[in-house]
Formats: structure tokens, C-alpha cells, sequence
């Protein structure tokens, strides 16, 4: 058989001879790729001796490698073999003795019933001295039992769970050699007997239980008058817990443990802790609503200060009364947060509240208030009390917080659409009372109208801030809307008591200009009021060049700008009161009823009846709303120049050079009266004195007072430099009032004056303008 095993099959052989003969072939086609590519040249034959060398040290390496190869491959093989060998005859070794292990196994095996007895007897003997040991505790349980009562009566209860302990141990002897006992139909009666007679055992056990926990329940007063009677309490704990551990222990190996056993009394302990700290928060309300509207700010006061208080025996007296491994300081800390937070929870969650049983505005601040200086320095976070409350969760959940923070917004929602009506109904009586306004310390007529608005609101963001910045920017928004609601009606009002004044203007004759003067100096106040506002209450930073910030800044602004506007159209009734009064006069500026003969003392009357409004009310006025005043005022003073001037009805035509220069000499003069008048009314200073352009008038005479028609068309040319939007019907118009050119010699000299000069509708020209067209 091994020599047909060696002998190699004529097919195999063949197959190998001409894999070598494929491998020759492409090793001599490799070879001559190889030598054509360095002999490719002629001149590359001169280096074939080198070459040669080269290939012959190549084949000694390569041959070298392959045989120091082989060589290492063989050794291995050698080793393997070797170990394969040694390992063979050690199983046979170990075969060998566990034969020898089997036979003497069976000699032994008869052996084990001979000694069955002794085995018997051995444990009996074993019972029997354990019984003489446990004997005399088993009968001196009954003494035992009347000394722990009277050392439990003495409050000595140390010494009275030490035979507890004694007398549990007797009992557990005996109760664990029964369960060793495999005579089931016996064991029943003898685990009662021994029940029975330990009965007093369990009283006892009960009795110290209930010792026990009415100290722990105590704590406090235990920790101020008595902490030895706490320690006592703590140290039959922890006896408990290791017996508790000792049987469980015993259980896992032996199968058996006493029915009393784990008596768990450290959890008990943290129990009866935690329930005192609930009685200690919730004993904190002695009121309940109906008896006192603060009730609830009473009650977290309370509660404060019982935490305060409590927290400076936990961390000085309890720390060193309970164990270390208790952490008693931050126990305590979580079961007086969890315990207020319940508690909190259940006045503030509205699925436990009936309908119709809501928090009022003044319990919802309490509540966020409470809550947010909860952890702050007068209560969690004292210094002297050294808490670690970085880890202790919120003590109302958001959508609680969120809840109880929606009472206070909706409610203080509904107070601003209750009180926005009656602040201006009530500013309204005053109106129609003719009631005095009164005049501030800057002597500026007011209204308590501001004063009742920023009392509000003041009161309404104080009480939102104290409570949270959210709730703060919250009501912020919401007092912004109303404000605008506000000025809205303010508006209509003010419209409503100008038209019924109007149309009879002696029902308020006395009161009315007045009252004006106050509304736009309210109107002007509160824009100021609500920047101080913005930058009190508002938590975007001016310099933030955020998106949100800039809309902060703009709904600000547009509101500040809308009261602005609100003031002037106060100034503007005021302005058209003096224009109704001076209606006679200012209809006719520039007719013939203001220049002649019979001429009216239009200028005169006009300057009269605004010193008399500006001496008596318009003092009273702010300056920058006087300012507006007088700056319209000199607007529409020109505008009725200048509307019967440009009026193509207009019956000013003169006849006479003569009196194109009278009415020349009358405009310039009219012009600086009123430009010196309305520069000492206006309260400007020299270096900030207002503009006035009373000097249209002057130049207008300039082209009314020409003589040279030739150079009319470079006075026109100036005139038009000067005002940008005069243009060519305007002119025609100025030129015909002259009396002296036609209407095509107007409109040529016009035209030659500007009709190369561009015009733009801006200026003071085009503004006056846009009043003419207002009044026709």
C-alpha cells in the first residue's frame, strides 16, 4: 500500500511537466523583452560585459534567497513534527492514568454505605451542642422580654434592641434547624409552637419600630433639644440593615431566612423623613383664600423661612447625627425641593383645579416670583448654608410655568382693554367739564392722562420683570399693541372734540385752545417715556445690529413717530382756530382789499391775534411743538399770499410803476415784520433760530418793482435759482400781475428765463404749494 501511495500517476506528471515548460517560455520571452530593451541601440552592445555581470549577481542572490528559504521552511516542519510527537505521548500517559483513577474509584464506592451511620450520628451531635448553647437564651426568653420592657419604658433603647437581638437569634436558631428538618408533615406544628412562644418577641419588635419612628418623624425638635435620642434611632437603623444584609445573604446560600426579615427600616427611615418634610411645607398655610387675599404670599413666606430655618440645623446639628453614607444634607435637599415642588405644582397645575377656580394676577406673581428667587441668596443659595443646588431640577415644569405665566399675561391683557377705554373716557369728561388743565413744574399745560398711562404701565413691567425677563418682554409687546390702541382712540377723541368745537366754538371757548395745548404736550411726553421704557425693560441692546433688535428699534420709532403725529395734528387744530380767527385778514393777502387806499390791516391783524393766542396759551406749549407751530403757521401765512398772487382770477393788476413799488415796498416790509416776530415767538436760540421764509416775499417784489423789462428776465432767472419748483405758469402769472406785458410777453420772458434751467419739485416753494392745492 505505501509503495502505491508513492508512486506518481503518468497524467499528474504530465500536467506538471508542462506547467514548468509554460513557466520556461514566459521566463525566455521575459528575458527578451528585457535585453531588447537595453540593447536597442548600437551603442548599448558596449555595455553587454556589464550587463552580463549583472544578470550572474542577480541569479547568485536570488538563488541565495531561495535556498535559505527552503532551508527555514524545513526546520519548521521538523519542529511541528516534534512537538505533534511529544503531545501523542502525553495522552497516552493521561489515558493510562485515568484507567488506574477508575479502578481505584471502584474499591472505594462500597465504602460510603459503611459510613452512613456515623454520618447520622454526626449531625445529631451537631444539633444537639448548638441546642446546649442556644438552650439558655431559650429559656431566659421570658425574662428578656420584661427587661426590654423596662428598658424600652426608661428609654434606653439601645440596650433594649440588644436582647431583641438576643432573643431573635434564639428564635431563628430554632427556626432554621426546622427548615434543615426535611419531615414535612411535622414542620408545620413545630414552626407555630416556636411562633407562639416568641410571640412577645414581635410585640417587642413592633413597639421599638414604633419608637423608632416617632423619633426620626421628630427630627428637628430630635436635632435641637435631644440629637442623642436621633443618634440612638440611627444606630438601631443601621444594626437592622446589616442583619437585613447578613439574611439575605444567608438566604442566597442556604435557602432560609426568618419571616420578619428584611425589615428594610432604613428605607423606612427616609420615609418617614421625607413625609415629614411634605407636613413641614404644607403645615406652612394657616389661610386659605376666602379669608385672605395674600394668602398664598403668607404661605411661600412661610415656607421660606421654614427652609431657611430647617437648613441650618440639617447642615450644623443633623450632618453630624446621621451617617455619612446618608448624605443626609443633600437627602434633605431633594425631598424639600420634590415636596415643594408637588406642593406647588398643585396649587399651580389647571387640570387639579375646578373651573372657574383660577389664579388670580396677584398669586401668579407670588408663585414666579417665589420661584425665582428660590435658589437665590435669601433661601437655597445662602452662603452661610453651602448648598449644592446646581444639580436640582426646576421646581415648577415648563408647561406649568408657562400656564401660571399665561394667567398673569391674559389678565394683565384684559386690565389694559379695560383701563385704555376708561383713561380716555375719563380725559374726554375733562374736556367737555371745563376742567382746568394744569401746568407742570416747566409750566407746560398737561393732563393726568400720561401720568395714570406710565403709572400703569411702570406698574405692569415692574411686576413682569420681578417675575422672569421672558414674561417682561412678553408684556412689553403686548403693552406696545395697546399703546397704539390707545393713541387710536385718543385720536378719534381729539377729532370728535375739534368738530363739535367747531361748529360751535362757544361751548368751549374757554378751555379749548388750552386743552389742545395739553393733549399735544401729552402726546409729545409719551414717545420720551416709552425710549426710558426701552431701555429699562427691553433686554435688546441698542448697539445689537441683529435683525430682531433693528425691528425692536423700529416698532419703537414708528410708534414714537405716530404720537409725534398725534401732537402736531393737536398744533394743527390750534393752527386752523387762529386761522378761522384771522379769516377776515388772511383770506385777502394780496388783493385789493390789502393793498390801497382802503386797504385792510391784514399783516397787522394777522401778527396781533398770534401774539394774543402765543402770549396766553401757546407759551404753554412745548418748544419743539412750538417750533411746529409757528414753522406751519409761517407756511400758511404764505400760502395765502401766494395762492391769490398765482390765482389767475386774481384782481391785482397794476397800472402804474408807482404802485408796483408801493406793493413792492409793503411786501418787503410785511416780510421782515413777520420774519422778527416769529423769531422772538418761536423760543430758538440765536444759534439754532429756525428758517423762516417770510424773504419770498421780497423776492417776488424785486420782480414786481422792475423797471428795465430787459432785465425783468434775469430777476426771474434769480428767483428761479432760489426756489427750484417755481415754474413757467407761476411766472407767467407774477409777470402779468406787473400790468405792463401781455401774455405772450410774459410767457416769452418766462420762457426765456427757465426754460433752460431744470426744474424739481422740492423746497419751501413746493411745499407752500402742496397747502395751496390742500386749500382749493
Amino acid at each position: 500500500m505505501d509503495l502505491i501511495d508513492g508512486v506518481i500517476s503518468p497524467t499528474t506528471q504530465s500536467a506538471e511537466s508542462n506547467q514548468l515548460d509554460d513557466m520556461r517560455r514566459k521566463a525566455e520571452a521575459n528575458a527578451l523583452r528585457i535585453v531588447q530593451a537595453k540593447l536597442e541601440k548600437p551603442e548599448d552592445l558596449e555595455k553587454l560585459d556589464q550587463l552580463r555581470t549583472a544578470a550572474a549577481q542577480r541569479k547568485r542572490i536570488l538563488d541565495e534567497q531561495l535556498r535559505t528559504a527552503v532551508q527555514s521552511q524545513l526546520e519548521s516542519i521538523k519542529t511541528g513534527i516534534a512537538q505533534l510527537q511529544i503531545s501523542l505521548d502525553n495522552m497516552k500517559t493521561v489515558e493510562q492514568t485515568m484507567r488506574d483513577t477508575d479502578e481505584k474509584l471502584q474499591k472505594i464506592e462500597p465504602l460510603q454505605s459503611k459510613f452512613e451511620d456515623l454520618r447520622h450520628e454526626a449531625n445529631t451531635y451537631r444539633q444537639l451542642s448548638l441546642a446546649q448553647a442556644n438552650l439558655d437564651d431559650i429559656i431566659k426568653t421570658s425574662e428578656n422580654v420584661k427587661q426590654v420592657d423596662d428598658l424600652m419604658e426608661q428609654g434606653k433603647l439601645l440596650q433594649a434592641h440588644q436582647l431583641i437581638m438576643e432573643i431573635e437569634k434564639s428564635r431563628n436558631y430554632l427556626l432554621s434547624e426546622l427548615h434543615k428538618v426535611q419531615e414535612k408533615d411535622s414542620q408545620t406544628d413545630d414552626i407555630r409552637l416556636v411562633t407562639n412562644y416568641f410571640a412577645d418577641y414581635e410585640r417587642l419588635v413592633a413597639r421599638l419600630k414604633q419608637l423608632i419612628s416617632f423619633h426620626i418623624s421628630r427630627w428637628y425638635d430630635c436635632a435641637i433639644s435631644a440629637p442623642e435620642k436621633l443618634v440612638t434611632a440611627l444606630r438601631i437603623i443601621e444594626r437592622e440593615e446589616q442583619v437585613d444584609r447578613f439574611w439575605t445573604e444567608k438566604k442566597e446560600s442556604a435557602g432560609f431566612s426568618p419571616p420578619d426579615r428584611p425589615r428594610q427600616w432604613k428605607k423606612l427611615c427616609f420615609e418617614l423623613l421625607r413625609k415629614s418634610v411634605k407636613d413641614r411645607i404644607e403645615g406652612n398655610q394657616l389661610e386659605t383664600r376666602e379669608e385672605h387675599e395674600y394668602w398664598l404670599t403668607h404661605h411661600l413666606e412661610m415656607c421660606r423661612q421654614t427652609i431657611l430655618r430647617d437648613f441650618v440645623i440639617i447642615t450644623k446639628t443633623c450632618l453630624r447625627c446621621f451617617p455619612k453614607q446618608y448624605d443626609i444634607v443633600n437627602r434633605f435637599l431633594d425631598y424639600y425641593h420634590n415636596c415643594l415642588k408637588e406642593h406647588l405644582t398643585e396649587i399651580c397645575d389647571p387640570k387639579r383645579r375646578s373651573e372657574g377656580d383660577t389664579l388670580t394676577t396677584a398669586e401668579v406673581y407670588t408663585i414666579v416670583t417665589f420661584v425665582r428667587d428660590y435658589q437665590g441668596a435669601e433661601c437655597l443659595g445662602k452662603p452661610e448654608l453651602q448648598l449644592d443646588i446646581s444639580q436640582l431640577p426646576p421646581l415648577l415644569e415648563k408647561d406649568i410655568l408657562a400656564a401660571v405665566t399665561d394667567v398673569f399675561i391674559n389678565e394683565r391683557k384684559q386690565k389694559f382693554t379695560e383701563w385704555i377705554p376708561n383713561i380716555v373716557t375719563s380725559e374726554v369728561k375733562d374736556w367737555y367739564a371745563l376742567k382746568e388743565v394744569e401746568l407742570t413744574s416747566e409750566h407746560y399745560y398737561a393732563t393726568t392722562m400720561p401720568r395714570m398711562l406710565i403709572n400703569m404701565i411702570i406698574e405692569t413691567l415692574d411686576m413682569a420683570k420681578q417675575m422672569s425677563d421672558e414674561t417682561c418682554q412678553l408684556i412689553l409687546g403686548m403693552i406696545l399693541q395697546k399703546i397704539n390702541e390707545f393713541r387710536d382712540l385718543y385720536v378719534a377723541e381729539i377729532n370728535n372734540y375739534a368738530k363739535r368745537y367747531f361748529s360751535d366754538r362757544q361751548a368751549f371757548k374757554e378751555c379749548f385752545t388750552k386743552q389742545m395745548v395739553a393733549n399735544a404736550n401729552n402726546c409729545e411726553s409719551i414717545p420720551n417715556f416709552m425710549l426710558i421704557v426701552r431701555k429699562k425693560y427691553d433686554r435688546d441692546d441698542l448697539d445689537d445690529l441683529s435683525r430682531s433688535s433693528q425691528q425692536q428699534l423700529d416698532r419703537y420709532e414708528g410708534m414714537g413717530k405716530k404720537f409725534e403725529r398725534t401732537a402736531e395734528q393737536c398744533v394743527d387744530i390750534i393752527l386752523q382756530e387762529i386761522e378761522i380767527d384771522t379769516s377776515k385778514y388772511i383770506k385777502v393777502l394780496f388783493t385789493r382789499e390789502w393793498f390801497g387806499p382802503q386797504a385792510k390791516p391784514c399783516c397787522g391783524t394777522i401778527i396781533e391775534t398770534t401774539r394774543d393766542y402765543w402770549s396766553s396759551e401757546l407759551t404753554h406749549l412745548k418748544k419743539p411743538l412750538l417750533a411746529y407751530f409757528f414753522y406751519t403757521w409761517h407756511k400758511r401765512i404764505l400760502a395765502h399770499y401766494l395762492r391769490n398772487l398765482f390765482s389767475r382770477n386774481t384782481p391785482m393788476k397794476f397800472e402804474r410803476p408807482e404802485e408796483r413799488r408801493k406793493c413792492a415796498e409793503q411786501l418787503r416790509s410785511e416780510a421782515a415784520t413777520l420774519n422778527k416776530e416769529f423769531q422772538s415767538w418761536d423760543g430758538t436760540s440765536a444759534e439754532n433760530a429756525t428758517e423762516y421764509h417770510f424773504n419770498i416775499l421780497s423776492n417776488i417784489a424785486d420782480v414786481l418793482e422792475q423797471t428795465d423789462l430787459d432785465s425783468i428776465v434775469l430777476e426771474i432767472a434769480t428767483l428761479a435759482k432760489k426756489y427750484p419748483s417755481l415754474n413757467m405758469d407761476q411766472v407767467i402769472q407774477i409777470l402779468l400781475v406787473r400790468g405792463d406785458l401781455t401774455k405772450q410777453e410774459a410767457k416769452d420772458k418766462a420762457d426765456a428765463a427757465i426754460s433752460y434751467m431744470p426744474r424739481d419739485n422740492q423746497g419751501i416753494l413746493f411745499e407752500i404749494m402742496g397747502i395751496i392745492d390742500q386749500m382749493n
